[in-house]
């Protein structure tokens, strides 16, 4: 019998399979098998984990933030992350649930060769869907105390997660983490199958429905249901965001990525940090600011070691910054200027970071974004402050789509991210600042439209 080890690492010997001290893991493609016995990395019997070598990195860049934490999975499948994240993590508790009754076997073993039943507690044949029996598992397992981390990764279907989100969310501490896995795995599955279709630049693109597709490829027709009644997983991640920006406290911070969705528990941070935090990512040596410059920015940006600072407003910026040699003012009115004819005379070299001040109005944030976003390196970011004034009011009557009160600059870019097309790594929504992350592929410097970013070729998943 064996313990975990106080050092747990992760060893690639293949894009395929990874070892973590004597545990080794088998990337499994999805549609495999979920369960059974496969020669692992270490040449012994292994965990099969169903996720790729990318989103592996990614998730253990996540966990590893909560050593000794109280956490809840949900979803075991063949119990590769369950062990995972025993080992990276080593938890004060973690409750695993799964819908399915049968244990799988070398998660069964994983547990009693390094003797952590009582810190690992999976639950089998239980309904994420039924948010009474979670709460009641994790208060009993927890004792009432607040838990650290949710990873949802179980049906990926809106009310399942959405009832698993209402009953967990409230159990978290403050600053604790939700994370919703394979947030816009439909964008994604369109976007894959729209890069298919259209590789032939000689044939025109047709009209897809998304659906025919799946289910020609073998996806159940349970998974489909849902999909068929026009249910998608990111209208919970909007209703979330819609429900911040209308000023719910107990949301802090959402931040969007490829694989995931994370939402802070708040109050969150104050969005003063956000700039700063910003430049000290960045290392951000030119900046484009547009709108007046207030001290607060100003006090963050001298000392940041700007090098170059370029800002947009009829008003010279003030402050600290007043009197840099390394300033240089375009003066124009950004609201009413059409400030965007004059940044295309800025020349072709990008911004570190690229900062808009101005907009409250949806149609001049989405002007705007369509010029300043090419113009930010890759790796660099976009921050628009007050995004929460750019939400439509809300409707008279119940039971409209929360998207239908975000701004198109705001959809767009989620779709940018859940479409993995790398243009934008991630975005962030803080109390006052929108951030978003620019990725590795460029975005076309003139005539660039951000609603390029989706393609809506799909009647599966078209938003009228």
């Amino acid at each position: 019998m064996m313990r975990l080890s106080d050092e747990a690492s992760v060893v690639w010997k293949s894009d395929h399979g990874f070892t973590v001290g004597d545990t080794g893991y088998s990337i499994v493609a999805f549609g495999r098998p979920p369960s059974g016995l496969r020669r692992g990395p270490n040449g012994r019997s292994s965990l099969n984990i169903h996720k790729s070598r990318e989103q592996v990195e990614s998730f253990v860049d996540l966990v590893t933030p909560f050593i000794g934490s109280r956490i809840v999975e949900l979803g075991i499948k063949a119990g590769g992350s369950t062990a995972l994240l025993a080992q990276l993590v080593r938890p004060a508790k973690l409750v695993a649930v799964d819908i399915t009754s049968e244990p799988p076997r070398n998660l069964e073993r994983f547990l009693d060769m390094h003797e952590l039943r009582d810190s690992v507690r999976p639950y089998y044949g239980v309904d994420q869907a039924d948010g009474r029996r979670l709460a009641s598992i994790a208060t009993k397992e927890f004792e009432g105390e607040a838990i650290d981390l949710v990873i949802d990764d179980a049906s990926h279907h809106l009310e399942p997660t959405r009832a698993s989100f209402e009953a967990l969310f409230p159990l978290l501490r403050n600053d604790g983490l939700f994370v919703i896995e394979d947030w816009s795995w439909e964008h994604t599955a369109a976007r894959l199958v729209m890069d298919h279709i259209s590789a032939s630049p000689t044939k025109p693109v047709p009209k897809v429905d998304l659906l025919q597709v799946l289910e020609a490829i073998g996806v159940s027709h349970e998974a489909l249901a849902p999909l068929r009644s026009g249910a998608y997983l990111s209208d919970l991640v909007s209703h979330i965001i819609v429900c911040k920006a209308d000023g719910d406290a107990t949301i802090g911070d959402v931040t969007l990525r490829p694989f995931r969705a994370e939402i802070r528990h708040g109050p969150g941070a104050i969005g003063e940090a956000r700039p700063a935090a910003a430049f000290a990512r960045d290392t951000s040596s030119r900046v484009l600011h547009v709108g007046r410059l207030d001290g607060r920015l100003s006090s963050q940006i001298s000392g940041a070691g700007v090098q170059q600072l370029v800002v947009v407003s009829h008003e010279p910026p003030g402050g600290h910054v007043a009197d840099w040699p390394q300033t240089v003012q375009v003066r124009c009115e950004p609201v009413s200027d059409r400030p965007w004819m004059t940044i295309r005379e800025l020349g072709q070299e990008p911004f570190d970071l690229v900062i808009d001040s101005v907009s409250t109005d949806p149609e001049l944030a989405h002007e705007l974004a369509t010029v300043l976003l090419p113009r930010v390196r890759p790796g660099g970011a976009y921050m628009l402050r007050g995004w929460p004034r750019l939400m439509a009011p809300r409707p008279g009557e119940e039971g409209d789509l929360p998207g239908g009160r975000m701004p198109l600059l705001l959809l767009e870019l989620m779709l940018a991210v859940a479409e993995w097309n790398d243009a934008i790594e991630d975005i962030q929504l803080g109390e006052e600042w929108l951030i978003v992350r620019r990725g590795r592929n460029d975005l076309p410097a003139d005539d660039f439209d951000v609603s390029h970013l989706y393609h809506d070729y799909f009647e599966s998943l078209s938003r009228t």
